[in-house]
């Protein structure tokens, strides 16, 4: 009987800790609070946020958890001081990310479209193109022909042919799906 006790002690910490779900649910608001402050670019406020979301994600959860990993997305635009550093670090987070979740999940996806726009505003259009085309791809088969995200991401690989590129005509195909899908899904007299 001690034999199996011991056993079943191992058994219980190869599993991890069990979640506080009051714990959980402090960090879900930290972490929403935070990723707020940062989509409203006010990254004084939100950087304690997503550093106490996150780590407490890592504690309660693990490091490659995705509550944790999509905080560590939203913390890196409050910390870092220059594009190329946002850059390096988002290649470095998608790289985790598909390891930990998987190319096909919706959080990995989310960050891979912020890495194609961050590289395109840090003038890497062939990579951003390229980025994009993958974020295209995986969206649609996870999501859907008309998503939103989806739509966003035609919207997206528009830009970098448009304003990047300047291949004006294949810009203007992608800026023509993306309008097309939200005909589609909100109708043609939605705002």
């Amino acid at each position: 009987m001690p034999e199996e006790k011991k056993v079943q002690g191992k058994k219980k910490k190869q599993q991890g800790k069990k979640t506080n779900p009051r714990k959980r649910e402090i960090l879900d608001a930290c972490a929403d609070l935070g990723m707020a402050c940062n989509y409203v670019s006010d990254f004084d406020d939100a950087r304690p946020y997503l550093k106490r979301g996150r780590e407490g994600y890592e504690e309660q959860l693990r490091r490659e958890n995705e509550k944790a990993l999509e905080a560590s997305r939203s913390f890196i635009n409050t910390t870092c001081s220059s594009l190329e550093e946002v850059v390096e670090k988002m290649r470095d987070l998608m790289k985790r990310m598909e390891r930990a979740l998987g190319e096909e999940n919706v959080v990995t996806l989310e960050t891979l479209n912020e890495l194609g726009c961050e590289l395109r505003e840090n003038g890497e259009y062939e990579e951003a193109k390229e980025v994009h085309e993958r974020c295209l791809a995986g969206r649609i088969k996870v999501l859907g022909e008309d998503h939103g995200q989806m739509l966003m991401t035609l919207n997206n690989l528009g830009i970098v042919y448009n304003d990047g590129l300047k291949n004006y005509i294949k810009g203007l195909e992608y800026y023509k799906r993306a309008l097309g899908g939200k005909e589609r899904t909100f109708g043609k007299n939605h705002p």
